[in-house]
């Protein structure tokens, strides 16, 4: 009976401390969707052109792709709230950081659909990024299953009355948190960010729906690169590239103020893509430096301070 009330997962940690409301909103929206916002978000890409064709002109194959998901972990790693899933009533940290995209094994409509998981660290770079997203789409292009995909082919062939009981008993299991790692690498459906790239296929973004299934709170789609209108530094419009990206996010894991606060996190290094060839872990060491410095020169003007007022008092 314990393990109905515990509070362990095997994929996250429970949030303690928070803000009361926050705590309360699981109650008050049950689900994901019933309490998704949705963030709409343009980009001037040239700037990321501009890294991509010089980053080839090195030898190396960037995408936008991969410089969205470099984007995100970012984000994550430095904004660690909104790596956070609702789960049985309860807040929870993810243990890790990953993604999740769907692949086709070619572009034709039969074609079967596949969901590549990465997972990321905080040393990771761009490069990183780019290396670890080929070797997944490549593997499902090359047409091998990965285990989520022999565990969907198997249970699609169920009964229903046998498909709907199991269901039901995984979605218990989930929610009291006693469901086995292995189930959930088995569902590609536990994550901490989902990622649809239908620009690809020429399509401009929708707003997705968040699955109340699993552990994924955002949903990011990506459109279509077009050309739409800018003002430069005279006043005076011009056409660049753009593309578009729509973000449906679970407003349950944290508070308004530290989720657009985050959004902008990640608007600057959209903006400036050279910031990804450095690692979270990099960042934040040259951010420590930064406000040690700072912290340094604030005590010595304290302390000039304090000998001119000594000085006075003499």
């Amino acid at each position: 009976m314990g393990l109905f009330f515990s509070k362990k997962r095997s994929d996250g940690k429970v949030v303690k401390g928070e803000d009361p409301l926050i705590r309360m909103t699981p109650f008050i929206m049950r689900g994901r969707n019933e309490a998704v916002i949705y963030f709409p978000r343009s980009y001037d890409i040239e700037a990321i052109q501009t890294f991509i064709q010089d980053q080839r002109a090195r030898g190396k194959r960037i995408t936008l792709f991969n410089i969205i998901a470099a984007s995100m972990l970012q984000t994550i790693f430095r904004r660690p709230k909104i790596n956070r899933f609702i789960a049985g009533r309860r807040l929870y940290e993810h243990n890790d950081v990953s993604i999740l995209y769907a692949v086709k094994a070619r572009m034709t409509d039969d074609a079967l659909e596949s969901i590549a998981k990465v997972e990321f660290n905080p040393d990771d770079t761009i490069y990183d990024v780019a290396e670890r997203m080929k070797s997944n789409t490549d593997m499902i292009k090359d047409g091998k299953l990965k285990t989520d995909d022999k565990f969907i082919h198997f249970v699609s062939k169920l009964p229903r009355s046998i498909l709907q009981f199991a269901l039901w008993i995984i979605r218990l299991m989930d929610f009291y948190g006693i469901m086995p790692k292995a189930l959930m690498d088995a569902i590609p459906l536990y994550s901490s960010v989902y990622i649809s790239h239908i620009g690809s296929v020429g399509a401009d973004a929708p707003f997705h729906h968040l699955y109340e299934f699993g552990t994924t709170s955002i949903f990011i789609t990506i459109g279509r690169v077009y050309e739409a209108p800018y003002k430069n530094k005279d006043g005076e419009l011009e056409w660049r590239q753009t593309v578009d990206l729509k973000f449906s996010i679970d407003e349950r894991i944290c508070d308004g103020f530290y989720l657009i606060k985050s959004m902008k996190v990640f608007d600057k290094f959209m903006n400036n893509p050279s910031l990804l060839e450095l690692s979270p872990k990099e960042h934040d060491e040259i951010h420590e430096k930064r406000m040690e410095r700072i912290r340094q020169r604030r005590d010595k003007r304290a302390n000039l301070s304090k000998d001119a007022d000594t000085n006075t008092i003499s």
